[in-house]
């Protein structure tokens, strides 16, 4: 019995028809298939005929190709929905036919089933190929047509090298090769065209002739094996630099400029006619060299600016090249450092345009600050925005003046104004050929070089404007590929054009200056728009001003600016940048500080950029400055108003700029740096962190005289003669008079700052005297040479100024700023022996005002006072002694008082002043788990057996903590506290070094060095349970800082004795006036000074050595840089950028959830005893854990008790 066939079903049907139609494409004859593209082409141009697609319908399908590629369904289903998929694509053919393309005809077929494939792995949830798009896919006067980077088209293959012509045609479209395209050169020069360049002149009906170039020289040819056997043979290592080639040949730097050049060229281009083609200009390459851009991209988007709202995603000319100046591009290859993008660096900048002179700055005559108007205009509408700059008290504390943007508002075309603007652009080209106007570079005997352009009536053709009509640039064209002619004889006034005529009756109009790319517009052609907002960043920035230089003298070697910044007191490095150009082999900086003072000079101070502030770290702030370099020599400030700060008519917003992390040391000096609010390390208002800073600069210094050559010592000295010590010696001669004695209080702080730059450039002198003498052992100097003769006469000068004469002119006030510099000298000297002076968390206060005095009288009998050194050591030893006896007397009457607290009746005052004496700061750190625990995890190391020496803070901390443990030791219970895991630990506020014999611990192997004089909170010796450790005190905070001082600095030697031969100095000297033994002293000394340095800090200070010596020797620099500004798109929906635990609050979670369509991120934190429930706010975590800790709860009692507090908490999503 027969079996019924069971019925076909759609994908069955689907699949055989899908067979058939294969099969009967297989059998078509060649002639069939010819005959079929005959006809095809012959209808090509019904198929894109205009009348047929409108504007609109040609705008959304270059936008579907772009975003779709060859699915011709998704294009007609989401974009040209006035169309269906197969007249889309019957469009696409068309245009490919157009142009006469059998391969890029083929290639539609190829994506047709790739776009099949794709669909189909789509509704499958399979994977997606990526398909290639050909150029030709989309209307060369579409606009905005940014097609595939990555794809080189088989049909077109412009400036192809023919090395690569063969990879390029077996890679069949289906895959992208990645390393194919990376080493081709055509792919290079389709991504530099990838931006807003057009056909230009190029008419859309003519054929796109194949070009290639070679890869050494960049000659054109049109046959490859001419083009492969010239390059075997060629010799020219780079394309030529000049527009007029090698030999009467022409240098292109515009594709199309050299597309329209071969159409017009009567028969096929050879080796003969020496035509070049630079692709990298598109791409901003070598200096001087032009980066074109057509005024057709405009075509489309001028034609609707509603709700641009100020961000012009279009890349434009820039508007003031009508006045032979372009603001906001760089005259040559801008900086390509620090990670950054040059293209899209440039591309930022000429989105947005000043309208120079419509810009302008005033000074208030009673402030002197500077006020700035600014109009600046916009690309794809030549809208106008208007905006004041304002210098006024920011509104950061003790952060000085500000700069403040104020928008007053947009202005836009009026629609007559508009559609003349638009018609007449579109009817004009940039022109590239004019060598006349590359930028030339020159360079003065100083090393310094400068941009020089080109001027004079009529010097660049055109009245000097690069927009040419195109009808003018076609004849130019014409012109110049006459042999027989020269380009200086072409007049362009010769050539009848009605294009031209218009647009120079435009300008002529009454009303002001031109407005806009052609110069067309007036004031009076433009309304206002009050409810425009602007925002224009990522897409656009505007110039604010340039930060400098602003004289010849404010370009420096860093050499130079490094001993300047030293002398004067490392004020400059707050105002510098480096930049990428040298400048005699060596890293230049741009110096805005005046030579004599270090302060901002008065040219500086007219501009605003100065102004704008810093971000920092404090995450409130919002950078909307960004800083630029130009021809790598000069610094310039941009903004950008990003669209979620967007601003309306009447807005006002501080500027703030980021300088990046060379300008920790700064920010560390001024007190806001990383290690400022992490580590606590105090700013330079605090003298212990003061010091450490300085001393590592003074290192720096000796290291950089160390490694001075004759030749850069002699120009060093010379600068310093000139720029600085002269200038200061006048102020000093001049502005200390004799009655000026008398004016405490009142002194001019100038004058203070003199004193310590002259003092500085004496102990620079100092030190370069050392290296003389280096520079006369070696043979290989010349001694009586002119540089050796100069130098040391130079020193000998420095040497000149009388100390003490100078200290006896000067007020109290004065005196303490000198004996300042002179103190620093001498703790400098003794920093090896004398670890960190000064330092709260090293030394007692009693011990820092000791080092004060002690320093302060050795500089004073040094330094200060005249008369036979013998008198002055005399007087010296005697002072020492007198202030090391006051020492020890306090030590004890602080230790009777502390330790008798329980027996004795003493004034509360009385006990709070010994205790603030013996007592150690510390700046309560955060002490972490992987510090504080053993190997178990469970328990804290063992404060008997560490061999490191504890930060006193830390090891009064840890003291309880011990004796928590030793008592339940003692007693046979299990712990149950975990020191940093179950509750935070941090350093105690002031502690005090105690006397510590247990008697619990015999094994002397297993005590640290720190068990006999172990460190504990003052609490503890208020409630009497530990006593001072007096002989700890007198050897090691008495003893050692007058001895390590007074041995390191003065050479006692003969004139340290009287007539009997008796020291006025001596150890045995001071052990008896502070009465402790002989033999106890000299063990403290072989000892040296406690340094506690554990736990180390989690950051390094910015001006820590270490840095230094990583990696290259080259000194670490450190000053504002250019930042690239990070951008975090935001999403359409909330993401979870982190869900883990936070170092900063042990044992909780938080969570980092960036918000829908912002850039802001929110913070949650929770804790496993409280489910369900998050804190909303690190204040309430705060809250939280005060509660816990004055309490003794944990968090779910602390949460029950401010629950009600409904800012704090949330359900937990």
């Amino acid at each position: 019995k027969k079996k019924k066939k069971k019925p076909w079903t759609k994908e069955q049907k689907r699949e055989r028809k899908k067979r058939k139609r294969k099969q009967d494409n297989e059998n078509l004859s060649t002639s069939a298939k010819k005959q079929k593209q005959d006809d095809n082409s012959a209808n090509g141009a019904a198929l894109v005929d205009e009348r047929l697609w409108t504007e609109e319908e040609k705008r959304r399908y270059t936008e579907g190709v772009i975003k779709y590629q060859t699915n011709w369904g998704k294009i007609a289903k989401e974009c040209v929905k006035s169309r269906s998929a197969h007249q889309i694509r019957e469009y696409a053919r068309g245009l490919l036919l157009k142009q006469g393309s059998k391969e890029a005809t083929q290639h539609v077929t190829r994506q047709e089933e790739q776009g099949q494939q794709q669909e189909h792995e789509e509704s499958t949830g399979t994977g997606t190929v990526a398909a290639e798009l050909p150029s030709i896919f989309v209307n060369n006067q579409a606009q905005g047509a940014m097609l595939d980077k990555n794809y080189v088209p088989e049909a077109i293959m412009v400036g192809h090298h023919p090395s690569n012509a063969n990879d390029n045609n077996e890679n069949n479209g289906d895959t992208h090769n990645e390393n194919q395209v990376e080493n081709d050169p055509s792919h290079d020069f389709e991504e530099s065209c990838s931006d807003s360049t057009s056909i230009g002149s190029v008419d859309i009906n003519d054929d796109v002739p194949v070009f290639i170039t070679c890869d050494k020289c960049g000659m054109v040819f049109a046959d490859t094996t001419e083009a492969w056997e010239h390059e075997n043979n060629c010799t020219i290592t780079n394309i030529p630099n000049n527009n007029n080639g090698i030999q009467g040949g022409r240098v292109f730097d515009d594709k199309h400029t050299l597309i329209q050049y071969l159409i017009d060229l009567p028969r096929t281009v050879t080796e003969d006619d020496m035509i070049f083609f630079r692709s990298n200009l598109l791409r901003g390459g070598e200096e001087g060299q032009r980066r074109s851009i057509s005024p057709e991209d405009m075509d489309d988007d001028r034609q609707d600016n509603n709700g641009d709202h100020g961000r012009e995603d279009a890349q434009s000319p820039p508007a003031d090249a009508l006045l032979g100046e372009v603001q906001g591009t760089t005259d040559g290859d801008a900086n390509k450092g620090e990670g950054e993008n040059n293209e899209e660096e440039l591309s930022e900048t000429m989105d947005m345009n000043l309208v120079k002179h419509l810009c302008s700055t005033t000074i208030d005559p009673a402030t002197g600050l500077p006020m700035q108007k600014l109009t600046v205009m916009c690309g794809d509408s030549e809208t106008l925005y208007d905006f004041r700059v304002d210098v006024k008290q920011s509104s950061i504390p003790n952060a000085g003046h500000g700069a403040f943007l104020t928008f007053l508002g947009a202005r836009v075309l009026t629609k007559r104004a508009l559609d003349r603007s638009t018609k007449l652009m579109r009817e004009h080209v940039v022109e590239n050929l004019i060598g006349t106007q590359d930028s030339l570079v020159a360079e003065t005997i100083g090393g310094r070089r400068m941009n020089v352009k080109l001027a004079g009536e009529n010097l660049h053709y055109n009245d000097n404007n690069i927009y040419w009509t195109k009808e003018r640039s076609r004849e130019f064209s014409k012109f110049s590929r006459k042999k027989t002619s020269s380009l200086e004889s072409f007049d362009e006034s010769e050539v009848d054009c009605a294009v031209h005529q218009e647009v120079e009756k435009l300008r002529k109009r009454p009303g002001g200056q031109g407005i806009g790319f052609l110069g067309i517009n007036k004031e009076s052609d433009y309304r206002p728009d009050n409810d425009k907002p602007f925002w224009s960043y990522p897409g656009g920035m505007f110039e604010l001003g340039r930060y400098g230089p602003h004289r010849p003298e404010d370009r420096k070697i860093n050499i130079h600016f490094d001993f300047k910044n030293f002398i004067h007191n490392y004020e400059p490095s707050e105002w510098s940048y480096e930049v990428p150009e040298q400048m005699l082999h060596r890293s230049q900086i741009v110096d805005i500080t005046d030579d004599t003072t270090g302060e901002v000079h008065s040219l500086a101070k007219k501009h605003t950029p100065i102004y704008v502030n810093e971000v920092g770290h404090n995450p409130k702030l919002h950078s909307n400055v960004l800083i630029r370099d130009k021809n790598d020599r000069s610094v310039y400030y941009y903004i950008g108003i990003d669209e979620e700060h967007a601003m309306k008519k009447g807005d006002t917003v501080e500027l703030f700029v980021d300088y990046g992390d060379h300008y920790e040391q700064v920010r560390e000096r001024k007190g806001y740096g990383r290690v400022n609010m992490k580590e606590h390390l105090g700013g330079d208002d605090e003298d212990g962190a003061r010091l450490q800073r300085n001393f590592h600069e003074r290192e720096e210094v000796e290291k950089d005289i160390s490694s001075l050559k004759v030749y850069e010592m002699f120009h060093l000295v010379e600068f310093l003669n000139e720029k600085i010590l002269d200038p200061v010696n006048e102020s000093i001669r001049i502005g200390f008079p004799e009655d000026d004695r008398s004016s405490a209080g009142n002194s001019n702080p100038k004058r203070g700052r003199d004193l310590i730059a002259r003092r500085r450039l004496h102990w620079v002198g100092e030190k370069l005297a050392v290296r003389v003498k280096e520079f006369i052992a070696d043979p290989i100097v010349d001694e009586s040479s002119e540089f050796m003769s100069s130098i040391r006469e130079s020193l000998q000068k420095w040497r000149s100024l009388s100390l003490p004469t100078v200290y006896n002119q000067l007020n109290s006030d004065l005196r303490n700023v000198l004996l300042g510099e002179l103190s620093e000298e001498l703790l400098y000297q003794a920093r090896c022996c004398l670890p960190s002076p000064l330092d709260e968390t090293v030394w007692s206060k009693l011990a820092i005002d000791l080092t004060r005095k002690t320093s302060l009288v050795l500089a004073q009998y040094l330094f200060c006072y005249s008369g036979p050194i013998g008198i002055r050591k005399q007087y010296l030893g005697e002072a020492l002694l007198k202030h090391a006896k006051k020492s020890a007397v306090a030590v004890r009457e602080g230790s009777n008082a502390i330790n008798c607290l329980k027996q004795e009746m003493i004034p509360e005052g009385v006990v709070d002043d010994h205790l603030n004496d013996l007592s150690f700061k510390s700046p309560l750190r955060k002490i972490k788990q992987k510090n504080l625990l053993d190997d178990s995890k469970e328990k804290m190391i063992s404060l008997y057996d560490t061999q490191n020496t504890i930060r006193f803070g830390t090891a009064a901390v840890m003291a309880d903590i011990q004796v928590y443990y030793d008592a339940v030791e003692l007693c046979g219970i299990e712990s149950y506290y975990i020191p940093g895991k179950t509750r935070r630990v941090s350093e105690c506020d002031r502690s005090i070094v105690s006397h510590n014999e247990s008697a619990s611990i015999n094994n002397s192997d297993k005590r640290s060095q720190q068990f006999h004089w172990i460190a504990r909170s003052v609490d503890a010796f208020k409630k009497g349970d530990a006593r001072v450790n007096e002989q700890w005190y007198l050897e090691n905070q008495v003893l050692l800082v007058v001895h390590l001082l007074a041995s390191t600095c003065v050479d006692w030697g003969r004139s340290g004795r009287d007539e009997h031969g008796n020291e006025w100095y001596s150890l045995e000297k001071l052990c008896g006036v502070i009465n402790i033994d002989l033999d106890n002293a000299k063990r403290a000394l072989a000892h040296g000074a406690v340094n506690p340095t554990w736990p180390e800090p989690d950051i390094t200070p910015a001006f820590s050595p270490a840095l230094s010596d990583k990696g290259a020797t080259k000194r670490s620099r450190w000053g504002r840089r250019r930042v690239q500004r990070s951008y975090r798109t935001p999403s359409s929906s909330k993401q979870e950028l982190y869900n883990g635990p936070d170092d900063d609050f042990p044992g909780w979670i938080i969570q980092k959830v960036q918000r829908a369509g912002s850039q802001h991120v929110d913070r949650y934190w929770s804790h496993p005893e409280v489910q369900g429930i998050v804190v909303r706010s690190r204040v309430g975590v705060n809250t939280l854990l005060d509660y816990m800790k004055a309490k003794g709860v944990g968090a779910k009692a602390a949460y029950e008790e401010y629950q009600g507090i409904t800012k704090y908490f949330k359900t937990a999503p």
